[in-house]
Order: structure tokens, then sequence, then C-alpha cells
């Protein structure tokens, strides 16, 4: 029991040093409309951890994936003209964002850097960005190959995978720890932030729109 506990906090701690989710929240704590709204990101990111954990101990990810395999082979006669729509979309949007971009000024007396995410934006990106992280989550999925090889009860299993993640999870409530002591020089800091994106998203946005534009066209032409 003490040598699951030492591996399960060893492993943990060395897989919450996560750069990528660490990132997020100190760009996203001073997006949110009110400061305990990041709590939405913190608690997504380590329940979607936990059940990608559990999915792939029991192996109930296998269901997933073979259901994923059927939706593509589905989808693959029509991909051309799903992708040529998108890109018509992409492009139609890209031309609207030029010309709404014709009568906006930017005034920074009136940039503010409160409430841009929502809760339930909060919770698409934590979902998002977790499951876009499991597939290179090393050091979890040796934790549970771990504990695979071992002889435990489901009980406790879960019981381990429930400690792991709130130990992934606890430099992100350190940061907001952190934050909420230091609220005001974050707030300047995030707030020049929000200015520099102002001023170069009107050259950004059309570039990447553009690129995005042109490459769904290639691959739909591509799928001929």
């Amino acid at each position: 029991m003490w040598q699951a506990l030492l591996v399960t906090i060893s492993t943990s701690a060395f897989d919450s040093l996560n750069p990528m989710a660490i990132g997020q929240q100190f760009i996203l704590q001073g997006l949110v409309k009110k400061p305990r709204d990041i709590w939405y990101f913190i608690l997504t990111t380590g329940i979607v951890n936990f059940l990608g954990g559990v999915l792939f101990y029991f192996s109930l990810s296998d269901l997933f994936i073979r259901l994923w395999e059927s939706i593509k082979s589905g989808l693959a006669p029509y991909l051309s003209s799903i992708l040529l729509v998108l890109g018509v979309a992409v492009i139609g949007y890209l031309i609207w964002f030029l010309w709404h971009s014709r009568f906006q000024k930017l005034e920074e007396t009136k940039v503010t850097v409160k409430g841009s995410f929502s809760p339930k934006a909060l919770v698409l990106l934590g979902v998002g960005a977790t499951i876009s992280e499991l597939a290179t989550a090393l050091p979890y999925f040796a934790f549970i190959g771990w504990l695979m090889n071992q002889s435990f009860s489901a009980v406790l299993v879960i019981g381990l995978m429930v400690i792991y993640n709130i130990i992934y999870m606890s430099p992100l409530m350190l940061m907001y720890v952190v934050y909420r002591t230091q609220e005001a020089k974050f707030d300047r800091f995030y707030h020049w932030i929000q200015l520099k994106m102002f001023q170069w998203k009107k050259v950004l946005i059309p570039v990447i729109l553009l690129c995005l534009g042109v490459y769904l066209f290639w691959q739909s032409w591509n799928q001929f």
C-alpha cells in the first residue's frame, strides 16, 4: 500500500509540472469574468484526465476507438465535400472579418481584461486541452501501465487515480492562490497583453484564416 502511494505521489508530482496547462491557466486567469471562474478550467482538467485514465485502465477506450473508426469510414465518401464547405466558410469569415475591421478602432481606454471567457468556454477549453495532451501524457500512461501489472482492486485503483489527479491539479490550484494574493499586479500585466493582442489581431487573424482556408481547399482537392 505504501509503495502504491509512493509511486502515485512521485509520478503525479512529476506529471503536474505540465508547462502547457500552466501556461494556459496563466493566460486564462486574466480573461475570466470572476477570478474564481478559473476553477471551471482547473476541475475540468483534472476530471477529464481522471476519466481518460479510467477508460484506458479498464480498456473502455477500445470502444471509443472502434466508434471513431466507424464514423471516419462513414464520412469518407463525403470528406472532400465537407472540407470544401469548411474552406469556403473560413474564407467567407475572413472576408467578413476584413470588412468588419474597417469600421473598428482600437480604443485603449476601453479595453477590458475581465469577462472574455465564460464558465462554459472554460469547461470546453479544459476538455479540449486535456484530451489533446492525453496522447503525450507519458508519466500518466506509465503509471496506469504499472497499475495494470498489480493485483489491486478496482476501488483501490480508482482511489489512486483520484489522488494522482488531485496532485496533478495542485500547480494550477497554487497559481490561483498566487493570483488572488497579487491580483492587481497580474491584472496590469494582463491588460498590457490584451492591448498587444488588439494591436496584432488585424494582422494575425487574417493570416491564420487564410492559411487554414488554403489548407482545407488543398485537403479537399487531395480527396478526389
